[in-house]
């Protein structure tokens, strides 16, 4: 791995502290907690939810070119998952809630304007329970929903926004190793008030706290999952002394913020039955995570082969042995680890969509396929298995039926950048080269590439005047949508 020349780390956590501060932004509370203030109209020179969506996309835009993002379907799926759970109990209806994985040891999770929500995959792998997660993704939740940077921006001038925009882009351009560049733009925009942001923060994340918990218990989690992590959260720091985790950085914690939380959740109960979506799940999912973004593999296969040898009967381990076998070039053992997981618990999709995964990696097409088809007949809409069932068809030879399937994929869940680009080269395989440009072209738009976007449909369109295509005019008319208003 190439070493990157990297802000020194204290620089960088002042930028990303600013950054997150002024993202969670927070102004007084009004007089009801559950009550936001208008925001003015378009006209208004205030922030509108459509502008509160400029700025989330203009961010993801950024982050999705320089920040390291999970995509593995199984744990952002769960996130996902459990981050909607979470929503539904709002009555926000601005904008939609988006929820990312990044790749990043350390324990952290924010909130963008616009409805994005990112959560580190350290914090999940530090989390002992659902609720404990879920209470981290409730409480961001809170700040999209009460509309924290709203509220601030609303009150601000256009140049603190640009502020915003030019630490967003120090921050990512110091993650990078731009160190000069970085430093200019977070030096440029000093000018704006850290000090006076984070005055307001305190009682934004008590308001935070106090509608996350209520969140999780209308979602049938135990509302105590909120308390216990920031208890867990205080504790680490007393530990660590001078350099706490990241999260408290940008969610300034006190004991009586703890003291309140806890006292809201004992007003609500703890969960009752099973929490949602499964402890065993959950611990599925942290070991998916730990063998998939571990930088060692080996490490990752020791310590699992340790936690077997503690717990013989820990069927997340045995998961997580296989995924950091197979990450070791231990493919055999992966291979009958999984063979061995199926046969014991045949409900489990995961374990069978692994395991084809594994199957399509050793080209054993039929072996794929068959066992895809399984798991479909257990979880028949599941977009990843129908979609990894096509890449298995193209790989079989059968790229009519692949085209067909992945045809479907994308129109099912036309927000799904690898459905648009598995049947991409579907229409390459079929000899299809302007639909695959288009396909591509969609794939590229929904990942944050615009300009590898607007290349793709610039090719189909050439093609597409070379060969006389009805589908030019279809082209241009996306060329239209998808170039800047500026332009």
């Amino acid at each position: 791995m190439t070493t990157r020349a990297l802000l020194p780390r204290s620089a960088r956590r002042r930028a990303l502290a600013l950054l997150l501060a002024l993202l969670t932004a927070l102004l007084p509370l009004p007089a009801a907690a559950d009550q936001l203030p208008a925001l003015g109209s378009e006209t208004g020179g205030e922030l509108t939810a459509s502008q509160e969506v400029q700025i989330g996309q203009r961010f993801l835009a950024q982050a999705q070119q320089q920040l390291q993002f999970v995509h593995d379907p199984e744990v952002v799926g769960y996130v996902r998952l459990l981050g909607h759970r979470i929503a539904a109990q709002t009555d926000f209806h601005a904008y939609p809630f988006h929820f990312y994985v990044i790749k990043d040891p350390s324990l952290n999770a924010f909130a963008v304007p616009g409805g994005h929500i990112f959560v580190h995959s350290g914090l999940i792998e530090d989390t002992d329970t659902p609720a404990e997660l879920a209470g981290v993704l409730a409480h961001e939740v809170a700040h999209i929903t009460q509309r924290h940077m709203a509220r601030q921006l609303a009150a601000s001038k256009q140049s603190q926004l640009q502020s915003l925009l030019l630490v967003a882009a120090g921050v990512l351009a110091g993650m990078q190793g731009q160190g000069q560049a970085a430093t200019a733009l977070v030096a440029g925009a000093s000018a704006y008030s850290q000090q006076e942001m984070l005055s307001y923060s305190r009682a934004h994340e008590r308001e935070a706290d106090r509608l996350g918990v209520r969140y999780l218990a209308a979602a049938g989690f135990d509302p105590e999952g909120l308390p216990h992590f920031l208890e867990k959260l205080q504790r680490w720091a007393h530990l660590q002394g001078k350099a706490p985790p990241p999260f408290l950085s940008t969610h300034p914690l006190t004991g009586n913020r703890i003291a309140d939380a806890e006292s809201r959740a004992s007003q609500l109960g703890g969960g009752s039955g099973p929490p949602p979506l499964g402890e065993a799940t959950f611990a599925r999912i942290k070991a998916r995570l730990k063998a998939m973004t571990a930088d060692s593999p080996a490490d990752a296969y020791r310590d699992f082969k340790q936690r077997l040898a503690d717990h013989p009967d820990d069927g997340a381990a045995r998961y997580g042995l296989a995924l950091a076998a197979e990450r070791s070039g231990r493919t055999d053992e992966a291979t009958d680890t999984l063979r061995r997981l199926v046969a014991d618990h045949p409900e489990t999709v995961a374990y069978r969509r692994t395991l084809a995964e594994l199957y399509l990696q050793a080209g054993h097409t039929g072996d794929a396929v068959s066992t895809l088809q399984e798991a479909l007949e257990r979880r028949p809409g599941d977009a990843d298995l129908r979609e990894t069932l096509g890449l298995a068809l193209l790989a079989q030879g059968q790229a009519e039926r692949a085209r067909d399937l992945l045809r479907e994929v994308a129109r099912d869940f036309p927000r799904r950048p690898s459905a648009h680009s598995a049947l991409a080269r579907a229409y390459s395989r079929l000899h299809q080269p302007i639909r695959a440009h288009r396909s591509e072209a969609e794939a590229r738009w929904l990942s944050g590439q615009r300009t590898e976007a607007l290349e793709q449909l610039r090719l189909a369109k050439r093609l597409a005047k070379e060969q006389g295509s009805e589908q030019l005019a279809q082209i241009e008319a996306r060329i239209q949508e998808l170039k800047p208003a500026d332009s």
